[in-house]
């Protein structure tokens, strides 16, 4: 089909906050279906309280993702003072855009690209809030370049089972897209997509969990982003679509 290279084609999306991606996969002619395997909660505790009373206190805050960005929006759209702010990925950075804060650094590609990208922190202070079980390694990359990092649980991320009326849209599926390592995982627990879905991961980290957690991993792709994700599928169907 002309602007449809994913015409009929069947697609799962297991990130709660996908409304973007599919309306773009729909245009390219996919039927998507969007099945969550996460669940976002608000964290726990006052560590976010409290490190949103001293936000502007910060020469840096880097956020990883939109999740990221809601937990701190009313102190971001507060944010004065010299205290700079870095996004993970365009889409992070448009959520920081629209609480009215221009980032002063976006990642390309991937969290990797942040401790390279932000010049000489030696000394500076940093806010990382991220998710509970986000990864360790980027807090220990910027401490390794001599910053002060606090990292804070901005939200949870909980591993949740497809619901009833997802179980037949996966099984049927041409392509299930996995956005997170946590949505890994919480395939893998459900015994995996069944029938014959190629599991598409939005980077090599989420492939990498992929894999440890025994799926099969049948394409990724080389952008860590939405866009990443569509180019991978066009590629992938578009010829045969």
């Amino acid at each position: 089909m002309i602007n449809q290279p994913l015409y009929g084609r069947r697609i799962v999306i297991t990130r709660p906050e996908a409304k973007p991606l599919a309306e773009e996969l729909v245009r390219l002619g996919a039927e998507v279906t969007i099945v969550p395997l996460i669940e976002i909660h608000p964290a726990e505790g006052r560590a976010l309280e409290e490190a949103l009373e001293s936000f502007s206190s910060y020469d840096w805050i880097v956020l990883t993702s939109v999740n990221g960005v809601a937990a701190v929006a009313s102190a971001l759209s507060a944010l004065a003072g010299p205290t700079r702010v870095a996004a993970v990925g365009p889409v992070t950075a448009d959520a920081i855009r629209e609480r009215g804060v221009e980032p002063a650094f976006v990642a390309s590609r991937a969290s990797d690209d942040i401790a390279g990208g932000l010049g000489s922190i030696e000394g500076m202070r940093l806010l990382l809030p991220q998710a509970d079980i986000a990864d360790p390694r980027l807090a220990e990359e910027l401490r390794g370049q001599g910053a002060e990092v606090d990292v804070v649980a901005a939200y949870r991320t909980v591993l949740v089972e497809p619901p009833m009326w997802g179980i037949l849209p996966m099984r049927i599926a041409d392509a299930v897209v996995l956005a997170s390592g946590s949505a890994c995982r919480s395939l893998a627990a459900a015994g995996g997509a069944g029938g014959g879905a190629m599991l598409v991961c939005i980077g090599p980290k989420t492939a990498k969990v992929a894999r440890e957690v025994g799926l099969e991993v049948g394409l990724v792709a080389d952008e860590t982003t939405s866009d990443g994700i569509i180019q991978a599928l066009v590629s992938q169907f578009g010829d045969s679509a």
